[in-house]
């Protein structure tokens, strides 16, 4: 009943949550994902990423992954990354072990595959944020977000204020 699930607080303002929602979209479709993408009513997204045929899903090695978004106040929002791997990897699994047990090695490099993805759209968020963020703000505003936490911080330093990070 594994997870991979990874979770990214945005310290940004809501308004570019639509903006940002339709570039990593794009930006999806760019590397061959099906992607549908639909607002929620607290103003957040929901995106669901699908990779792959009928093949790739019968040896496990079919992408998915299922990303919400939502706001927590006027001046952040988190994005959870998650992909199931028990309803998904588990028929796939068992029926290799039991046909052909060599098979499982592109079986295990589906999930390697997957595991990364969370963070590759976590990471497509963070840089759509930095450019919305940065588009909105007046040019003599020199500061940067912490790719690990979002936190904004001004430019020239070398460690995050709010996660302690190296910059």
């Amino acid at each position: 009943m594994g997870v991979f699930f990874s979770t990214k607080t945005y310290n940004a303002s809501l308004d570019i949550i639509e903006p940002i929602v339709n570039e990593v979209c794009e930006q999806l479709k760019i590397e061959q994902y099906e992607v549908h993408s639909e607002r929620l009513n607290d103003g957040g997204a929901f995106l669901s990423l699908t990779k792959g045929g009928m093949f790739q899903a019968a040896v496990g090695m079919k992408t998915a992954l299922k990303v919400t978004i939502r706001p927590n106040d006027n001046k952040s929002f988190t994005a959870e990354a998650g992909v199931g791997i028990f309803g998904m990897q588990a028929l796939p699994t068992a029926g290799m072990l039991l046909v052909a047990w060599p098979i499982i090695i592109p079986q295990t490099w589906g999930l390697i595959k997957q595991s990364k993805l969370d963070d590759h759209v976590l990471d497509l968020i963070q840089n759509a944020v930095n450019k919305h963020s940065i588009s909105g703000q007046s040019s003599n505003e020199e500061f940067i977000f912490c790719s690990h936490c979002g936190h904004k911080i001004n430019k020239g330093m070398k460690y995050c204020s709010e996660c302690g990070q190296k910059i």
